[in-house]
C-alpha cells in the first residue's frame, strides 16, 4: 500500500441531512480527507447507500420529514447489501432514551449538535479503521477458509492415488514396487524403475546415508530426512522412513514412506521474507530494521564508533495518491527504492518502515560533514523526473538524521529522533536535510503541554481580551476597536495570540476559543455602554474552522441575544482566504448576517486571490489593509501600488477601508493622502485590556492628523547624505520662496513623501544603503507626477545611464554645481510639474 494514511484512502462518506447549511458544513469538513456524498432526505440517502460504490460510513440526522434517521437505519439494517455499513447519528435530540434507541436499532456512535470539527475528525476516522479492520478479518477469514479447502481437496487427492509415496525393495535393493504417489512425486512410470536398484535410482549411488544403512541391515525403523532424485534430474526434500521386511528372522527387503516437504519449506521461508522485508519494494521493513540497527549499534560501541540513521520522507506525496491513485503512488515508490538503492554506501541498510518513509542506517559515519555528504545523493535521486503514463512530475524530499551514541543508544530513541529532524525540515519547507538537536524534542513536549493547557485555560478563564481602538483618520476620533484574545498563563505570563492560536486551529480548540471571545466582547462592550460611554462597534475576528463547525448565524443570534447587544455594535472579520473556500455559500451567509444589522469586514485583504466578480456580491462593510502592506508602503513601490489599490476598489464598490499596523507619521500620511477611511496600530495605541480601553474612551482622545498638505508646485524635497551640501542648497534655494524638505537618505526622503506633495526632488546620486537612483525609481514608480533632478559628483556614463534608466530623470546636473544653472532648472522642473498635473486633472 503506498501511504498508510488512513485519510488519504478517500473512503466515500455519506451526509444525510435535510438542513442546507448543516449538510455545507459537514461537506467543508469531510471533503478535504474524504470523498463526500450527500442526501437531503431519507428516500435519497437508502438511494445512495444502495448504489455502487456503496458508503464505507453514514453520518445519519434524525429529525427529517416523511423518513426520519431511525426509519432509515432500520431499512439499513434490513437490507443485507447495507447492513455491514456503520451509522453515526448526528442529532441535536440528546435524551438517554434517544440515544437508546438509536444503539438498539444498530448505530455504532452518536455526535451531538452543534458540531465540533474536532470530534466529528476523530469520530469518522475511528470508525473507519473499525470498519476496515472488520473487513480485512472478514477477507481473511475468507481466505483461510478457501485455502483451508484447497487443501483439504489437494490432499484428498493425493490420499486417493494411494496416499504418500511409498517404494519397496527386495534383499539386494532392487525395486519391487513402488505406488502411484512415488510414480507422481519422483516422475518415473512403475515400469521404468522397477527391478532398477532404488539406491542407486533415487541417490546417484551416494554411499552414505540412513537408506544405504537401512538396506545393509545397520537400522531398524528410521525417521530421517533427505533429498531424492527426480527423473528430470531435480531434487526434492524429503521426509521418510524405512522399515525393514522381516520374515522368520531373515531380512527380506524394505518399506520406504516419503513425502514432498518442500511446500512446507517453501511456505515458511513465504513467511520468513513477508516478516522481514517489504512486498511493495522488497527492501527490509521495520522488523528487519530494528534487528539490524540493533546489531549495528552493538558493532558500533564494540568499536567504539559513530553510526548514522536517515528517514526519508517524500514531501506532499499525499498528493500524487489522491490525484492519481494508489497504483500510481506504487509504482512511484518502487521506483524511489530502486533509485535510492543506487545511491546507498556499501554496508548500509535501507528499509521501507511506512508508506512513503524510508530509513538509511549507516555504520562507521564520523561527523554530521560526511553526512551531509551522504545525504545530497539521496535528495539528487528525485532530480529526475518520475513518469506515469502519460503524466510527468517531480518531486522532492525531507531527510532527518540522528547520530549514535550522541542523539540516541538505542533503536527506539534514534529512530524518533531521526522523525523529529525530518519533520522538522518538513516545517522549514523541505527539500532539504535536518539533524537532530535536543530542542525539537523540547518542541515537540513543550507543544503537547501548551494544548493541554490551552484546553484547561478556557474553562479556568485564563483567556482575557485586549481592545485596540481603530480611529477615523477625517476626524482623529475612536471608532470603534478590534477585539483581541491574550492567555494569561499562570507560569509562563501574558501570551500574544502567535504563541497559542495556530495550535488552537490545528487541534480542533478554535471553535469553543473563538465562540468565547465573540460572547465576551459583546458583552463588554453591551457593559461599557450600560456604564454610559460612547456607543462603539466592537470587531471579533472568526476563524474558517468556526464557519465549518457552526451555523454562524444562529451562533450570532444566540450570543446577542444573550448579552444584550445590540447587532449595529458588532462586527465580525472574515480572512480573506476563508471568504474563497467557498464564495457562494458565503455570500448567503453575508447576506442573512446582514439582515441581523452585524457589520462584516474581510480581514487581511490582499494576502489572498479574491475574485472580483464574486466581491461585488458579498454583503459585506470594510476592507482591511493587511499590516504587512502598511509596513512597507512608504518604501516598497509594491505595497504603495497594492494599498492604493485597495482603496480605490473599495471606494468604488461603496465600502471603506482600514489600514492595520500603522506606526509612523510617514505610513500615516501616506494613508490621508490617499484617503484611506480609517486605521488602528501603535502610533495611536496597542491593543488595551477592558479597563484602560474604557479610560481611553473617557478622556477624549483623538488622533492628530497630518497637516494640510502644503502647495505641491512650490515644495521642493532635497536628498543628500552630506550636510554641508544640504545647507548650501538651502541658502541658495530659500532665497526663492520654495518650501524646503531635506532627508539625509533615500528611506528617510520617502518617509517625507508620503507625509508631504511634493512638486520637484533633488538628489545625490551615491549614497549608503540606497543610492540616488534607486531612490529616484521607487519616486518615479509610487509619486509619478513628481519631477527627479540627480545632482552628483560623479558624471561616469555608467552612473548618468543608470540614473536616467531607473528614474526618469527630468535633468543631471553635476557638483559643484552652478548656482544659476541649478535655479533655471529648478524653475523649468515645476513648469514642467504643473503642465503635468494639468494633463493628468484634464483626462481625469
Amino acid at each position: 500500500m503506498a501511504n498508510t494514511d488512513k485519510t488519504a484512502d478517500r473512503a466515500t462518506i455519506l451526509i444525510v441531512d435535510d438542513t442546507p447549511e448543516n449538510l455545507g458544513v459537514l461537506s467543508e469538513l469531510l471533503q478535504p480527507h474524504y470523498a463526500v456524498r450527500a442526501a437531503n432526505n431519507g428516500a435519497r440517502a437508502l438511494a445512495i447507500a444502495a448504489s455502487t460504490p456503496r458508503p464505507e460510513l453514514i453520518l445519519l440526522d434524525i429529525m427529517m420529514p416523511d423518513l426520519d434517521g431511525y426509519a432509515v437505519l432500520e431499512r439499513l439494517q434490513a437490507d443485507p447489501a447495507t447492513r455491514n455499513i456503520p451509522v453515526i447519528f448526528v442529532t441535536a435530540l440528546n435524551a438517554t432514551e434517544d440515544e437508546q434507541r438509536g444503539f438498539e436499532l444498530g448505530a455504532v456512535d452518536y455526535i451531538a449538535k452543534p458540531i465540533r470539527p474536532a470530534v466529528v475528525l476523530a469520530r469518522v476516522r475511528t470508525h473507519l479503521e473499525l470498519k476496515r479492520a472488520r473487513d480485512r478479518l472478514q477477507d481473511e477469514n475468507a481466505w483461510l477458509e478457501a485455502e483451508l479447502k484447497r487443501r483439504n481437496r489437494q490432499r484428498e487427492l493425493i490420499l486417493a492415488s494411494a496416499g504418500e509415496g511409498i517404494y519397496g525393495t527386495d534383499a539386494e535393493g532392487r525395486l519391487s514396487f513402488i505406488n502411484p504417489a512415488a510414480v507422481a512425486l519422483l516422475g518415473y512410470p512403475a515400469t521404468e524403475v522397477l527391478g532398477r536398484p532404488a539406491h542407486e535410482t533415487f541417490h546417484r549411488g551416494d554411499a552414505d546415508g540412513p537408506l544405504r544403512a537401512c538396506l545393509n541391515g545397520e537400522l531398524g525403523i528410521q525417521d530421517c530426512a533427505d533429498r531424492f532424485l527426480r527423473r528430470d534430474g531435480t531434487w526434492i526434500d524429503v521426509e521418510y522412513t524405512c522399515e525393514p521386511i522381516v520374515e522368520g528372522g531373515e531380512r527380506l527387503g524394505i518399506v520406504v514412506t516419503f513425502r514432498d516437504v518442500g511446500e512446507r519449506q517453501r511456505y515458511l521461508a513465504e513467511i520468513e521474507r513477508k516478516s522481514n522485508f517489504d512486498e511493495l519494494t522488497g527492501l527490509p521493513n521495520r522488523n528487519l530494521l530494528r534487528d539490524r540497527l540493533n546489531q549495528a549499534i552493538e558493532l558500533a560501541a564494540r568499536d567504539d564508533e559513530k553510526l548514522a540513521v536517515l528517514l526519508f520522507n517524500l514531501d506532499r506525496f499525499k498528493n500524487i495518491n489522491d490525484s492519481l491513485g494508489h497504483p500510481a503512488g506504487d509504482a512511484v515508490l518502487r521506483e524511489l527504492a530502486g533509485r535510492l538503492l543506487d545511491s546507498v554506501p556499501p554496508g548500509a541498510t535501507l528499509a521501507r518502515i511506512d508508506g512513503d518513509q524510508f530509513v538509511l542506517v549507516v555504520p562507521r559515519q564520523a561527523d554530521s560533514a560526511g553526512l551531509a555528504r551522504l545525504a545530497q545523493p539521496l535528495l539528487q535521486t528525485l532530480a529526475a523526473p518520475f513518469r506515469i503514463g502519460e503524466r510527468e512530475f517531480q518531486l522532492s524530499a525531507s531527510l532527518g538524521a540522528a547520530l549514535y551514541p550522541i542523539d540516541g543508544q538505542d533503536s527506539e530513541s534514534l529512530l524518533r529522533n531521526a522523525a523529529a529532524a525530518m519533520y522538522e525540515a518538513k516545517a522549514a519547507g523541505g527539500k532539504r536535510l535536518s539533524f537532530y538537536t535536543a530542542a525539537m524534542n523540547e518542541r515537540a513536549i513543550e507543544r503537547l503541554e501548551t494544548e493541554n493547557d490551552l484546553r484547561l485555560a478556557i474553562e479556568r478563564g485564563e483567556l482575557v481580551l485586549h481592545y485596540q481602538p481603530q480611529v477615523s483618520l477625517r476626524s482623529g476620533r475612536i471608532i470603534g476597536a478590534e477585539a483581541l484574545v491574550r492567555w494569561q498563563h499562570p507560569a509562563r505570563g501574558l501570551l500574544g495570540p502567535g504563541s497559542f492560536i495556530p495550535l488552537a486551529e490545528e487541534s480542533g480548540l478554535i471553535v469553543p476559543l473563538g465562540e468565547w471571545v465573540l460572547r465576551t466582547a459583546c458583552a463588554q462592550n453591551r457593559a461599557w455602554q450600560a456604564a454610559g460611554l460612547p456607543a462603539l462597534p466592537v470587531a471579533v475576528n472568526l476563524s474558517a474552522r468556526q464557519i465549518l463547525a457552526q451555523d454562524l448565524v444562529e451562533l450570532a443570534t444566540s450570543v446577542l441575544n444573550d448579552t444584550g447587544l445590540d447587532p449595529n455594535f458588532l462586527e465580525l472579520e472574515l480572512t480573506e482566504s476563508m471568504v474563497m473556500a467557498d464564495a457562494e455559500a458565503f455570500i448567503e451567509s453575508t447576506r442573512r448576517l446582514k439582515r441581523l444589522s452585524i457589520s462584516l469586514s474581510i480581514d487581511d485583504f490582499g494576502t489572498g486571490f479574491s475574485s472580483l466578480s464574486y466581491l461585488k456580491r458579498f454583503a459585506i462593510d470594510r476592507l482591511k489593509i493587511d499590516q504587512s502592506f502598511v509596513r512597507d508602503l512608504t518604501q516598497d513601490p509594491n505595497s504603495a501600488a497594492i494599498a492604493q489599490t485597495i482603496i480605490s476598489l473599495a471606494h468604488s464598490l461603496g465600502l471603506s477601508v482600514i489600514a492595520e499596523g500603522v506606526e509612523t507619521e510617514a505610513q500615516l500620511g501616506f494613508l490621508c493622502t490617499r484617503h484611506c477611511d480609517e486605521m488602528q496600530g501603535y502610533l495611536f495605541s496597542r491593543p488595551l485590556p477592558a479597563a484602560d480601553y474604557a479610560a481611553l474612551l473617557r478622556s477624549g482622545r483623538r488622533l492628530a492628523l497630518p497637516e494640510p498638505a502644503r502647495t505641491a508646485n512650490r515644495t521642493l524635497l532635497l536628498v543628500d547624505d552630506e550636510a554641508p551640501v544640504l545647507a548650501a542648497l538651502k541658502r541658495l534655494l530659500r532665497r526663492d520662496g520654495y518650501t524646503l524638505l531635506a532627508a539625509r537618505s533615500g528611506a528617510e526622503g520617502l518617509d517625507l513623501l508620503a507625509r508631504h506633495e511634493v512638486g520637484v526632488v533633488i538628489s545625490d546620486a551615491r549614497m549608503p544603503e540606497m543610492s540616488g537612483a534607486e531612490f529616484l525609481g521607487r519616486v518615479r514608480e509610487m509619486y509619478p507626477d513628481t519631477v527627479r533632478i540627480m545632482l552628483s559628483g560623479y558624471t561616469d556614463l555608467d552612473a548618468v545611464t543608470t540614473a536616467v534608466n531607473r528614474g526618469e530623470l527630468f535633468r543631471f546636473l553635476a557638483k559643484p554645481w552652478d548656482d544659476d544653472e541649478l535655479l533655471l532648472t529648478l524653475r523649468d522642473a515645476f513648469r514642467h510639474y504643473e503642465i503635468r498635473r494639468g494633463h493628468r486633472a484634464g483626462a481625469g
